[in-house]
């Protein structure tokens, strides 16, 4: 009786739990693994690969360089979009990691930016990395889709970009210049 008892309980609280998943799955926007953002500071436009399999964001940048400004550690890099455009951009370094490969180590900075997806609009982390060699400049991963957004592996361009951006009430002269 007491297995029973048991059991019933655990199958219950299962049943429970999976209810409450699919009322969060039923809530969230459906994105395709191709999708047109846009990054903020800047509103600039770009093909992303939205990729359930990597757990950060990434973006494409060329030429980093670390400088001070205002007492503040910060990185200035050229992010270049799919159609081979230039953007030079400043932001502050949020973190550092270093990546091990075959060649050795390399560190990379992290910045964070905001990034409209379809309707969704977050401030997000995204390791600054040579994307070159990629077919997107812009990898959008776990981090940023989480406890909102879900992705179709059959679908792409299915979610135009449309947020609305509160910039925390900031000055249009206090945010940051974006030189293309």
């Amino acid at each position: 009786m007491r297995k029973l008892t048991l059991s019933l309980l655990l199958a219950f609280s299962f049943t429970v739990h999976a209810n409450e998943s699919k009322v969060d799955i039923e809530q969230q926007s459906v994105l395709g693994h191709q999708e047109i953002v846009t990054l903020f500071p800047g509103e600039i436009q770009t093909k992303a690969r939205i990729d359930t399999g990597a757990a950060t964001n990434s973006m494409y940048a060329v030429d980093t360089k670390v400088i001070e400004e205002n007492g503040e550690e910060m990185v200035r890099f050229t992010f270049i979009d799919h159609q081979d455009q230039e953007y030079i951009l400043t932001r502050p370094i949020v973190d550092k990691v270093t990546i091990k490969q075959a060649s050795g180590k390399q560190t990379r900075y992290v910045v964070e930016m905001g990034l409209c997806v379809g309707t969704h609009y977050e401030e997000t982390r995204f390791t600054l990395a040579d994307r070159s060699r990629m077919t997107f400049p812009i990898l959008v991963g776990r981090n940023f889709l989480e406890n909102s957004l879900l992705v179709s592996s059959s679908e792409k361009m299915v979610a135009s970009p449309e947020c609305e951006v509160k910039l925390a009430n900031k000055d249009p002269e206090e945010l940051p210049e974006v030189q293309p």
